[in-house]
């Protein structure tokens, strides 16, 4: 790749020079905190320098040891599609499309969203919330599928410079996310992680927790040389001036709608900032009405993150737009906060945190070109009882900023004035992330959080403050109004964020069209308990709540219009069946994930992430053996039984991949993978003698696919049977024998799941009664029973927490594994080739 200064690199991706603060994170890499005002290019400063020393810098030295995944998180409720597309833009302009990937980390699946997760070794920048990437941090992906999480986790935590936009917004997760990167330095990754702050306020005091007990190094925009157009920028100034409305909620829209008209002016742009998405849309619906009519009236706009991606993504490009000549009215929540470059000569705003406020007041006269340009702000209105309509925020945080805006009337103050200007503050009790949680959370079977129950949301109380959390709804049209068999996993742009609390109310009103997608894959209806953070509602188009010009509403009839797909999405992660659109033996599957295990590695050692050779070579040999249970009779029936005309398999196999999608397997809940490990713990099986890690190496075969991994019990419907199983697989099965690559075998051997449960028990040829009699006893749970320490948890445990090793390392192996059995299964779509 071309060298070039970063002065040229940023000129050629923005039209503008770098302004000095972002020149000295360019030369002395990204700190841990900045401190930059409002208005002075931290989105610039976020990912160019990181770019410039990835791909540009002048030293091989440099760029090597740059982290080659940024990781840009922005608070809750912004535009994570505009930021997307301004990097999209940059790197077009630089002419490095073809080298560096950008994404949304979001709820939904993508055609390409695993893209940056098969390709590791290429640069990537993935933008998303505070939601989507800490729940992704803590192992607990928010619309990411159970089996999913494993293997963001691992890639995350590895190689990744973070960078937290606006982070005094971020509530609880600020002090989350400075945890993680103390938990990182204390344990160890793969791969250094590093993490930059970045805020308004520059204060660091937040970011010494137990775990990350200092800030090494802060940068201050403001300590630095600032040139004219940055000057021009700091100097800007707006003039604060209370606009007293109505207190009670039925008059206040229209009140606000009409002051926004006598203070809008032909040619501009006036903002208006609303704390709830209920009071935007009633303010847009009032200016509506009251521009109906009227020659040369001003477009109006509303903006909420209550809308699917692509109309927020429409709406926020069109309030950026220079305004026409009647001018702009946009309506907007704290979606334009933190991502979104728009200014106006007039911002009213409803009274709000300090942090908040001082970003609105950002969003005025942001480029310094206004000469009166004026901050407006006032009381949100009361409810029907009295009381302050304050959500989000705290009575106690507005009154605090109301009393600084009131010493402030009629002052013109600059963004750096209100940045610096002391306010009292309550200390909050938050949650803060320790060692043993996240420790914890490493286990991903249901359930095992008893503080909170399963199908609650373990990490919301590290990931954000809110009393009302979002959960994800998609339209989709059945026209017997219940969802498909295998119903597809929604896609980022059908998804609509939308409060709990009235999608519980939607579902209440017609239950029949309301639905949610279990951990199995399948679809059952809708209840209370599945409304968490984050949780993936399905909903008949015919059951309403969404318009398309102004998003989630309870009062709006439907039927919703579905957002057309290119092409079907995928099928739920959950019931994907290992189609490859050819037959593909299984010696050859093994030795080409193998293989993959390798190049991976290597190809991250090219780009200066090098894994310990140890490592690799356990992750390799379970490349090796990881799908040795593929060879059990059920799954080769599910292959190859019933195979559509023209789709038979060529031979006896053992396959692991099939020609056809039609497979279905005749045991409920059969995991090939247990079987896999099964085989290698079996006293007849001889294949890890010599590994040097063979606890390591069964431990990757049993989690490649992130559904066997800590804790291991029957599903509900399985512990009562005769002869118990344990995801699909009970005592007396055999396998074998199955040839391996390498001239290896697997002899044949009678399998025993409950070698699992408990120390000693079991040989690998134990009796169906006597699996009975371990059920009945508590040897292996039972439905419901509390998920015990077992022979196999405890391996793991010991595993996970031994020198050298820790969650983010063993993680990391996971995902390499599991990268590699992806790559191998992709290229088995494209045109045959030899092995």
């Amino acid at each position: 790749m071309a060298e070039r200064s970063f002065v040229e690199f940023v000129r050629t991706a923005t039209g503008s020079p770098p302004y000095a603060y972002q020149e000295t994170l360019a030369r002395d890499e990204l700190p841990q905190a900045l401190c930059a005002p409002t208005g002075c290019g931290k989105t610039v400063a976020a990912v160019l320098p990181w770019l410039w020393r990835r791909l540009a810098h002048p030293k091989r030295a440099v760029r090597r040891a740059t982290p080659g995944r940024l990781v840009y998180v922005l608070p809750q409720r912004s535009s994570t599609e505009y930021t997307r597309r301004v990097v999209v833009e940059w790197i077009e302009r630089l002419g490095h499309s073809a080298d560096v990937d950008v994404h949304v980390l979001s709820v939904g699946a993508e055609p390409e969203a695993d893209d940056w997760q098969v390709r590791p070794a290429r640069p990537a920048v993935l933008v998303g919330t505070q939601d989507a990437v800490l729940s992704r941090l803590l192992m607990r992906g928010r619309g990411e599928g159970r089996s999913s999480w494993p293997l963001s986790f691992g890639l995350l935590h590895a190689g990744s410079q973070f960078v937290f936009d606006e982070s005094h917004l971020m509530g609880t997760g600020l002090e989350t996310s400075a945890q993680l990167q103390g938990l990182r330095d204390e344990l160890g990754t793969v791969g250094g992680s590093s993490t930059m702050w970045m805020s308004a306020l520059g204060d660091a005091t937040r970011l010494g927790t137990p775990d990350h007990p200092t800030v090494a190094r802060m940068v201050n925009a403001l300590d630095l040389p600032v040139g004219t157009e940055l000057a021009r920028r700091l100097e800007a100034t707006r003039t604060v001036e209370f606009a007293p409305m109505p207190t009670d909620a039925e008059s206040y829209p229209d009140a606000v709608a009409a002051e926004l008209l006598r203070r809008h002016r032909p040619g501009t742009r006036t903002l208006a900032i609303l704390n709830t998405d209920e009071r935007a849309c009633a303010v847009r619906a009032a200016l509506a009405r009251m521009v109906a009519g009227r020659a040369a009236a001003p477009e109006l706009i509303g903006l909420h993150a209550l809308l699917r991606p692509a109309e927020r993504a429409v709406l926020v490009e069109r309030s950026a737009r220079e305004p026409a000549a009647a001018g702009r009215i946009v309506v907007a929540t704290q979606v334009v906060e933190a991502g979104v470059e728009i200014t106006s000569r007039v911002l009213l705003t409803e009274v709000a945190s300090w942090p908040a406020l001082v970003q609105r007041a950002g969003r005025c006269n942001r480029d310094g070109r206004e000469p009166d340009a004026r901050l407006l702000w006032t009381w949100p209105p009361t409810d029907g009882a009295g009381g302050a309509h304050h959500a989000p925020y705290s009575e106690p945080e507005l009154r605090r900023t109301a009393r600084v805006l009131i010493g402030l009337e009629g002052c013109a103050v600059t963004g750096t004035r209100l940045a610096r200007t002391p306010i009292g503050a309550d200390t909050p009790v938050r949650h803060v992330l320790r060692r043993g949680d996240l420790l914890r959370l490493f286990d991903t079977l249901p359930g095992v959080d008893a503080e909170v129950g399963e199908g609650a949301d373990e990490v919301a109380r590290w990931v954000r403050d809110d009393a009302d959390p979002h959960v994800a709804v998609t339209w989709r049209h059945w026209p017997n109004g219940r969802p498909r068999d295998r119903e597809p996993y929604p896609r980022r742009v059908e998804i609509c964020p939308a409060p709990a609390s009235e999608v519980a109310r939607a579902a209440a009103r017609r239950p029949d069209r309301w639905w949610t997608l279990d951990r199995t894959g399948g679809c059952r209806p809708l209840t209370a308990d599945d409304l968490r953070p984050g949780a993936v509602v399905l909903a008949d188009a015919a059951a309403g709540c969404y318009d398309v010009a102004s998003g989630w509403g309870l009062h709006h009839p439907g039927p919703v219009p579905v957002v057309p797909l290119d092409d079907e999405p995928g099928a739920a992660e959950e019931s994907a069946v290992p189609c490859a659109e050819r037959w593909i033996d299984l010696p050859r599957h093994l030795a080409d994930v193998e293989r993959d295990v390798r190049l991976v590695a290597r190809e991250l050692a090219e780009t200066g992430f090098v894994i310990p050779g140890h490592l690799v070579e356990s992750a390799a040999v379970a490349g090796r053996y990881h799908d040795v249970g593929k060879a059990h009779a059920a799954f080769q029936a599910m292959l190859c039984d019933d195979c559509p005309p023209g789709a038979e398999p060529p031979g006896p196999g053992p396959w692991a991949k099939s020609g056809h999608d039609q497979g279905r397997h005749s045991r409920a809940h059969f995991r090939h993978e247990l079987v896999s490990a099964l085989a290698l713990l079996h006293p007849d099986v001889h294949l890890l003698n010599d590994a040097a890690d063979a606890e390591l190496i069964t431990y990757l075969v049993a989690a490649h696919h992130g559904k066997v991994r800590v804790s291991v019990r029957p599903m509900p419907d399985e512990a009562e049977r005769t002869v118990p199983r344990v995801l699909g697989v009970e005592v007396g099965d055999r396998l074998g024998p199955v040839e391996l690559p390498g001239d290896r075998w697997v002899p044949a051997i009678v399998l025993d799941p409950t070698v699992l449960f408990a120390d000693g028990v079991g040989d690998g040829r134990r009796s169906p009664a006597g699996v009975a009699d371990a059920a009945r006893a508590g040897v292996v749970p039972g439905p419901g029973a509390e998920v015990r320490s077992t022979a196999w948890t405890e391996r793991v445990l010991r595993l996970r927490d031994a020198p050298g090793m820790g969650p983010f390392r063993l993680a990391f192996l996971e995902a390499l594994v599991r990268i590699a059995d992806r790559r191998a299964g992709r290229s088995y779509l494209l045109p045959a080739t030899s092995p």
